[in-house]
């Protein structure tokens, strides 16, 4: 009987081509589950503004603790490189950053 690919498979592999494509960037591994949220808890109390509000003269609760220099880019999985931000511009931040990545990849 004849192996039939899968949706996710064939997904898969095409993902996989184009990260073989990509350039190698020396990431920074994430902190990730209990450890991280204890940091992200303990960033939010100490820092509870949204930084891009405030650089607008507005006062906002931040609910995200962003990476300054995203992690994919080498930046440190620390307090140098946190940022407090509030939903919609940790959105807009990720979106630019997300453009950027792509165009970096595939150039």
């Amino acid at each position: 009987m004849a192996k039939i690919k899968t949706i996710p498979s064939r997904i898969q592999m095409a993902e996989t081509r184009h990260i073989a494509r990509a350039p190698r960037i020396a990431a920074t591994p994430r902190t990730r589950g209990r450890k991280w949220m204890t940091k992200r808890e303990r960033w939010l109390q100490a820092n509870p503004l949204c930084c891009d509000c405030q650089a607008e003269g507005t006062v906002t609760a931040g609910q995200e603790v962003d990476h300054i220099i995203p992690l994919w880019q080498g930046g440190a999985d620390d307090e140098s490189n946190y940022a407090t931000r509030c939903i919609p511009h940790h959105a807009a931040k990720t979106k630019r950053e997300a453009a950027e990545r792509a165009r970096y990849q595939f150039d």
